[in-house]
Formats: C-alpha cells, sequence, structure tokens
C-alpha cells in the first residue's frame, strides 16, 4: 500500500490539487453559503490546493542540483509546512461559524482562541526555520533532510487537532449532523495519519489524508446545507400552499354561502347546489380529469343556479306547474348566470357551467340549442349531476324517487338529454351506491346507540294517519321493535291506540296522493291495530288471532303501555307478533307475490309512542316457520323443454341448470316479465362461469361474463375481457316500449360460438340487436353458461347444436 502510494502520491496529489481547484471555483460561485462561510470555504481549498501542489513540487525537485532545484524544493517545503498549519487554521475558523450559526453559541470559546494563536505561532516558526534549519536542512544536492527538532512541527497541529475534537466533543449536543461529522472525520484521520506520517517517511500521507477531508469537509457541508436550502423552499412552498389552500378555501366558502343562499329562494332546492357540485366533481374524477379541472368542475356546478337571482322568487318558488310564459321566462337564469359569471375574468369556467348546463345531448336544449360535444365539457357534466340530484330531491309534487328509477332515467337519456360517456359514470356511481347515500338528507329523530340498536324519542298522533312514520323493512332477518304509548286524554282510549300499516312502495314509505301511488308503485296490504282489530286490502289473504294475556290490564285503564313486537318475511308470507300487558296478537299475510317487498309503517290517533327501540338480525327465518295461508304464486306452471323452468324473482336470485358451453350452441326460450318488474334490467341476463362442480358459486367458482339482454355488462369481476355491442334497430319502440314487450314476453333465440379462449353470444330481442365476444384467461376448459336475471320467468328452454 506505502510503496503504491510511493510510486503514484505525484500523480494523486495532481488529481486532489484539480478536485480543490474545482471546488474552489464552485465555492466562489456559491449562493446558498453565507458570505463568511464561503471566504472560509474559499481559504480552505486554496490552503489545500498550494499545500498539495507544493509538495508535489517538493518531490519533484527532490535531489536534482542547481539554482533552480534550489530555489524550489525550498519555497515548497516553507510552504508545505505552512499550508499545514494554514488548512488546520481554516478549519478552525470554519467550527467557529458552525458553533455560532449551527450552535447558537454566540461568543467564540476560549480554546478556540487559543488554537488560533497557535496556528499563528507555527506558521511564524516555520519562517523561523528557513533561516535557522530548525525543522529541516538541504544538503548540496537539494535533498530534503528532518533536524532534530523536526518533532516541534507536529506539536502544535496535534495541540489544534486536540482542542478542535475537545470543542466537537463538548459542544455534540449542539452541532449535529454531516457538518459535526466532517470535522471530526477531519481531525480524526489527520490524527491518525500524521502519527504513521512521523513513521513513514517519503510518503507525504498527512498531505493527502487531509486534503481529501477537506474534500470531505466541503461535500458534506454542501449536502448539509442543500438539505437546509430545500427544507427552506419546502417551508415556503407549504407556507405558499397553505396560503393557496386558504384562499381556495375562502373561495369555496364564498361560493357555497352565495349557492345556498340562491337555493334558498327555492322551497325545494335546499343544498342543490353544493350536491350538484360533489356529484359534478366525481364524475369529472372517474372520467380522468386532473385535480385543476375536477376543482373547475366543482366550482362551475355550484354557481350553476346563479341566474336564478334574476328570475322572479313568485315563478322559481311556485308550487305548481309553470306556464309556457312562465317557463320562458325562468329558462333566462341560464343566460342571467353566465352573464354575471363571466365578468369574473381569471376563471372563465365559471359561466361555461351557469349558460349551458340545461343544453341537451340531442341539441334540444336551451339557450342555444348546442349538439354533442359542441356543448362545454362542464356543462355536460354538470347536466347529468343536476338532473340526479333533482330526482332524488324532495318536490313540491313528490317526494324523492326510488333510486332504480333514476338509475332507469338516466339510462334512457344516454345520448338524448345527457352526454353517453358522463351518463354511464353517473350509473356505475349509482351501482356503486348500494345505500343510496346520493341523496337529499332528511332530518330524522332517530339514533343508533352503541349496540347498533336504533332509538327514537317520541312521536304524536293526532287524526288517524295524519303523521305516519317511514317503513321498516320486513326481511327474512327477524326485527325486534319495543316501545311504549299512552292515549291522549280526552278521547275515547278504545280507538286512540297506534296502528301498523304494511304496505309496499320504491320509497318505502305510505303515500295517501294518487301521484305518489302512481309513481312509487304504492301498495297496502292491511292495517292492524294494537288490540287485534284489522283491515286486509291488497294482502292476498290475512289471518289475526288474538290471545289474552293472563291477569293483564285493559289497555284503556293502563297510563303507559310497553309493547314489545317481532316480525319476519319468508317469500310471500309475513308474519307479526305483537305482545301487551293485555294481548297477544298474532297475524300473518299472504302478500301478492313473493316479489313484492313489504314495509311497517306506525300511525295511530290522539296517542303517542315513546322509548321506540328497533333491533335488526334477531335472528332468520326458515321456510316452515311461518305457516302458509295462501298458495305460492308461480309463473312457470307450463310446459318445460330441456332444462327445467326458472322464476326469477330478485337480482340473479335464481339460475338456470347449467349446461357447458360447446361451439355452434343455440339456446332457446321464452322470457316473461312478472308483473311487478317495472325496470329495464327487469329481464334476463347471460352467465358465464367456471366452477368444478360446474354450478353458479360452486367451487372455485370463477365468473367470465354476464350479460343482459338490455345490452349492460354486469359482470362482477374483470378476470376475462369483456365486449359488448347492442344496437338499436328499427323495431326498437323506446324503453317503455321494451319494458312493455318483456311483460308481454317473447320468444329468444342465443347463439354461441367458442374459439378457444374466445366465447360469442349473439342474439336480438324487441329491437335490440345484442352481440358479445368474452376473452377467457388461459387455464379454463370448461366454461359454463346459466341463465339469470331479475323478475323474470323463463319458461321451454332447448338446446340444439
Amino acid at each position: 500500500m506505502f510503496e503504491f502510494l510511493r510510486i503514484h502520491q505525484v500523480d494523486i496529489m495532481l488529481g486532489l490539487v484539480s478536485i480543490c481547484l474545482i471546488i474552489a471555483v464552485f465555492t466562489a460561485v456559491n449562493t446558498i453559503m453565507s458570505k463568511r462561510r464561503k471566504i472560509i470555504m474559499f481559504m480552505m481549498q486554496l490552503g489545500a490546493v498550494i499545500w498539495l501542489e507544493a509538495d508535489r513540487v517538493a518531490y519533484m525537485f527532490h535531489g536534482i542540483p542547481g539554482r533552480e532545484g534550489y530555489i524550489a524544493v525550498r519555497v515548497s517545503n516553507c510552504l508545505v509546512f505552512l499550508m499545514t498549519v494554514f488548512v488546520l487554521f481554516t478549519i478552525s475558523l470554519y467550527l467557529q461559524d458552525v458553533l455560532k450559526n449551527e450552535g447558537g453559541i454566540k461568543k467564540v470559546p476560549l480554546a478556540l482562541n487559543i488554537a488560533d494563536a497557535l496556528a499563528v505561532l507555527a506558521m511564524l516558526l516555520v519562517l523561523i526555520s528557513q533561516f535557522t534549519g530548525l525543522y529541516y536542512t538541504f544538503d548540496e544536492n537539494n535533498n530534503y533532510q528532518r533536524s532534530d527538532l523536526y518533532f516541534i512541527s507536529y506539536i502544535f497541529p496535534y495541540l489544534i487537532l486536540i482542542i478542535q475534537m475537545s470543542i466537537l466533543v463538548y459542544y455534540r449536543k449542539k452541532i449535529r449532523g454531516r457538518i459535526a461529522m466532517s470535522i471530526f472525520l477531519f481531525v480524526s484521520v489527520c490524527l491518525v495519519a500524521s502519527m504513521i506520517q512521523f513513521f513513514a517517511y517519503g510518503v507525504s500521507l498527512v498531505d493527502m489524508a487531509a486534503v481529501t477531508m477537506v474534500v470531505a469537509v466541503y461535500t458534506l457541508a454542501l449536502v448539509e446545507m442543500n438539505e437546509k436550502a430545500n427544507l427552506a423552499n419546502r417551508l415556503r412552498y407549504e407556507n405558499l400552499k397553505d396560503e393557496h389552500d386558504s384562499m381556495k378555501k375562502l373561495f369555496e366558502q364564498t361560493a357555497i354561502a352565495l349557492a345556498t343562499a340562491i337555493d334558498q329562494g327555492d322551497n325545494y332546492g335546499q343544498g342543490h347546489s353544493v350536491r350538484v357540485a360533489d356529484y359534478s366533481r366525481e364524475i369529472a374524477r372517474l372520467s380522468g380529469m386532473d385535480e385543476k379541472d375536477c376543482d373547475e368542475v366543482f366550482f362551475a356546478a355550484l354557481l350553476h343556479d346563479v341566474g336564478k337571482i334574476g328570475v322572479a322568487d313568485t315563478i322559481v318558488q311556485k308550487d305548481s306547474e309553470l306556464s309556457s310564459e312562465e317557463y320562458d321566462e325562468y329558462k333566462k337564469h341560464t343566460i342571467i348566470g353566465g352573464e354575471i359569471l363571466s365578468n369574473i375574468n381569471d376563471f372563465p369556467f365559471l359561466s361555461l357551467g351557469a349558460k349551458y348546463h340545461h343544453e341537451r345531448f340531442d341539441g334540444k336544449g336551451y339557450p342555444e340549442g348546442l349538439l354533442g360535444e359542441n356543448i362545454p365539457k362542464i356543462a355536460r357534466i354538470i347536466a347529468v349531476a343536476d338532473a340526479y340530484d333533482s330526482m332524488t330531491s324532495r318536490r313540491h309534487h313528490r317526494d324523492p324517487l326510488p333510486q332504480s328509477t333514476v338509475r332507469e332515467e338516466i339510462v334512457k337519456e344516454e345520448g338524448a338529454q345527457f352526454d353517453p360517456g358522463y351518463a354511464e359514470i353517473m350509473i356505475d356511481m349509482i351501482d356503486h351506491d348500494t345505500e343510496y347515500m346520493m341523496r337529499e338528507k332528511e332530518f330524522l329523530t332517530d339514533t343508533r346507540n352503541d349496540n347498533n340498536i336504533v332509538e327514537v324519542k317520541q312521536m304524536h298522533f293526532n287524526e288517524y294517519k295524519e303523521v305516519i312514520t317511514e317503513g321498516i323493512q320486513v326481511t327474512e332477518n327477524i326485527t325486534r321493535i319495543h316501545f311504549d304509548y299512552q292515549s291522549e286524554m280526552g278521547f275515547d282510549e278504545k280507538k286512540s291506540i297506534p296502528a301498523i300499516i304494511l304496505f309496499d312502495a320504491h320509497d318505502g314509505c305510505v303515500h295517501t296522493d294518487d301521484s305518489g301511488i302512481r309513481l312509487l308503485k304504492y301498495l297496502e296490504y292491511g292495517e292492524i291495530w294494537l288490540d287485534g282489530n284489522y283491515i286486509s286490502t291488497a294482502a292476498r289473504n290475512m289471518k289475526v288471532d288474538v290471545t289474552p294475556v293472563a291477569a293483564g290490564v285493559p289497555l284503556e285503564k293502563k297510563s303507559v303501555v310497553h309493547v314489545d313486537m317481532e316480525m319476519a318475511k319468508f317469500k310471500d308470507h309475513v308474519k307479526l307478533s305483537i305482545v301487551t300487558d293485555t294481548y297477544k296478537v298474532d297475524v300473518i299475510a299472504a302478500l301478492a307475490d313473493s316479489i313484492r317487498f313489504c314495509y311497517v309503517a306506525f300511525t295511530g290517533e290522539h296517542c303517542s309512542i315513546m322509548n321506540v327501540e328497533i333491533e335488526e338480525n334477531c335472528g332468520e327465518v326458515l321456510e316452515g316457520d311461518i305457516p302458509r295461508i295462501a298458495d305460492e304464486v308461480s309463473f312457470i306452471n307450463k310446459i318445460e323443454g330441456d332444462i327445467p323452468n326458472l322464476q326469477i324473482e330478485g337480482y340473479r336470485k335464481a339460475y338456470t341448470q347449467p349446461v357447458e358451453v360447446v361451439d355452434g350452441m343455440i339456446l332457446r326460450f321464452r322470457t316473461k316479465s312478472l308483473p311487478t318488474a317495472h325496470l329495464i334490467w327487469h329481464c334476463p341476463f347471460m352467465l358465464l362461469f367456471s366452477s368444478d362442480d360446474g354450478m353458479p358459486g360452486g367451487k372455485n367458482y370463477h365468473e367470465h361474463g354476464c350479460i343482459r339482454l338490455d345490452g349492460e355488462n354486469a359482470t362482477n369481476n374483470d378476470l376475462a375481457i369483456n365486449e359488448v355491442h347492442a344496437q338499436r334497430g328499427e323495431t326498437f319502440n323506446g324503453w317503455d316500449g321494451w319494458k312493455k314487450d318483456n311483460l308481454k314476453g317473447y320468444e329468444c333465440e342465443l347463439k354461441i360460438g367458442r374459439r378457444r379462449n374466445r366465447i360469442t353470444m349473439e342474439t336480438e330481442n324487441a329491437g335490440i340487436h345484442l352481440k358479445s365476444t368474452t376473452t377467457i384467461p388461459q387455464g379454463y376448459d370448461s366454461v359454463y353458461l346459466s341463465l339469470t336475471g331479475d323478475q323474470c320467468a323463463l319458461t321451454d328452454i332447448r338446446i340444439s347444436y
């Protein structure tokens, strides 16, 4: 190792000199360091350059006689000894600067002042040595030789290094990180190198080690300062971002306040603008827009109705239908809103939403009748969100529409009122909103406690059916309801008791007006009073048994009556059990069919109910738990084909017997929607799958495709690639016609082809020509086809090859 250094040390020194010169240049132009530190660093690098270059010259002219050699070896050796102390002196200055700036020490420690004094004294002794031979001498051939007092030249640097090390140890808690590490390394390496150098004559180990550490000091200092600069920049950026976010929040709050004030003018539009803005931003996000564009869509949607402030309140707040003149006046809110927001020059996108959100994709909208993509993108997004919120909010003539009805309306208006792409995104949002959270929120009086039991404090009823609670769905899981009730004083206590209404409606609410009954398919099965009296209306049969409770106090004699109620449903039968201190009332009702839902709502006459608790999922009802009082309704008592007939009463609740897919196979069957069907997707589905036993949901079940006859892909995963093409032919009579055709029933022919892992299915029904291609991943040799659907009956199913 030493031999290698001895041979190549001149070249190594030259390389280090070059590095130090480059660093010195970088130091001179550095803008990150403070002025004082930059000067110190420059002095350090310059001293290192002189030190190494002088040492190189000393080696190059060592032992070369003549005047040139005479001058070179004497000047170079003098500079080597001087720069050794000078570089140590710059390290002390650097340490002082670090203590002041990073360590927060205002006064320079005495030890460092002593080190500076020792450095000055050491440099004076070097100059004296040139005339006295104190440290070294030269012979007539200019050969360098150490003097007896050579060791003194080591004492001062050692003392300086020891002082610097002691300062680092003493102030270790105040100066940490890379800067402290670089100084520590410099001192440690120099101490070790000098000890080796004392015994290893002929190799400038101290010079090269020290200069290498000088480079390290600069590098680590630069890295440290860059990190601090980056931190400062990051803090500055975060401050600017916080300021931007604060301004954005202020703008958003101002816009929301303005939008809320506008909505206040519409008796049926509370919170409308905020909801439309939220839906619009989500549509924009799902369509692939970046955050900036999504924010623009949000704010444009938030202010889309600002033009209503220019329309008379009598028109905006009118409960009944607008006349043609009033409607023409109302339509002006788009132009007014566009003009108001166009004055905000920095945000031109705001006016686009206000002016064009009532344009239709088919060109039949207003104010300009724009067609297709000529309508600004923002307006096309807002149009879908605005229509969705209008349908899912309460209006003067109706309650919020059921989610399924809203979805169907959007499907029907794809390519007509709405941009198909954004309509598809809205449909996907609806499909993921399984709990129907995307709607106008109502103020509820109930809460859930820690045991997930719904609690309601109190409700009061005056005239019968004047107040009716929201419905509680009766399911195949037992629900228990506990409450107290009290009759109102001054009225007949035998009549002043609560009653229970059994019904079905799309929104789970009781309706007494014709429009609500028609639009929401309201069907009332019957009414039951707590004393056992009842009225059966649409129920096919109702059986009520009243059993007195032993030693019970008559209801009319009690001031507060406690009631325990249990309810459940199995297929088309519902059972209620009502227990008071006086009576036990058991009710069995046969519904119109198995497809219908059943809800329970409370009403009454001159009484109050309080302390209501509702416990859900208290056990499952199985077949036979509810005695049957009417025959099961069947729509498949017809001739059977190769596969048994199937009645599907809910979304994918039943599946036909599967058949393995073979190329050239044809499946023929008759389909007919059940009487309760009212939506587009109440039709058959074609299910492609694989499983070990060839059954849907069987072991190792993998769904490849689920294609509905209306042309939608209802596949539950993306394991396979499904391409679905649905074309509406000349015989297609609109979606209302499609539903009517399905209710009447028709013969369906499904052609199936398979080429390796590609399966095609093709059929044409009620004016829709449907072709799907399913590309199945490798490894699935056996693929099965089963028919399923929603609220439809499949009969006479035949297979040919």
